[in-house]
């Protein structure tokens, strides 16, 4: 059987078929304000800092971004950003950050007045292969809740900790918390036997 050259070095058969390098996609943050338009960052790391300083491993050169600005920390399939005592500030979809935050695809993050888009293409991949049932429709009697969010209000309402709920969905309790934080404020409650008495009027349980 004659032989071709590989990639790398040596021969392969003629006739075997190489299997394509997998390219897993990452979440990233797209920035489309004046110097920064086009620029992309890719959130690949499990733990990272953001800032304009040059030893960030996400580096956003504008002198209105602290020079270590905040984290973002990747968990399971969570993307997670918590400020670090930056001068001007973070935020998502206009809140002010005040704790860890879990990113959901679409959300606006604006580190100081730099603004950027996060975007998830897991999240993308499985909006857009969701099938579509029409049926009779649905009154809308309380605010969206993300299938994460849902989880976690669930595993409250059963009277789980969060080291218990961390456990049982694969997280860490810091993210259990995150998670919490973003039910209260959505419920506008202040603490989870609100968030669970809230819930049931709306009928979110």
């Amino acid at each position: 059987m004659d032989a071709r050259p590989a990639r790398g070095g040596g021969t392969v058969p003629e006739g075997t078929v190489q299997k394509a390098q997998k390219i897993i996609p990452v979440p990233t943050l797209h920035f489309s304000e004046g110097s920064l338009a086009g620029r992309v960052v890719r959130l690949d790391r499990d733990l990272g800092t953001l800032g304009r300083r040059e030893d960030n491993p996400y580096v956003v050169p504008d002198p209105r971004v602290s020079r270590v600005h905040a984290e973002i920390r990747r968990e399971a399939s969570a993307v997670i950003i918590t400020d670090l005592g930056s001068a001007a500030g973070t935020t998502v979809n206009g809140d002010t950050l005040e704790g860890p935050r879990v990113l959901q695809h679409g959300d606006k993050v604006g580190f100081g007045p730099v603004t950027a888009i996060f975007e998830d293409p897991a999240a993308a991949s499985q909006r857009e292969d969701e099938t579509v049932v029409f049926d009779v429709p649905k009154v809308e009697t309380g605010p969206h809740l993300s299938p994460r969010q849902q989880q976690v209000l669930e595993l409250m309402a059963e009277g789980m900790t969060n080291s218990e709920i961390g456990e049982q969905l694969g997280v860490t309790e810091r993210t259990v918390k995150a998670y919490a934080q973003e039910l209260y404020d959505k419920l506008g409650v202040r603490n989870r036997a609100g968030a669970v008495a809230e819930a049931g009027k709306l009928g979110l349980l």
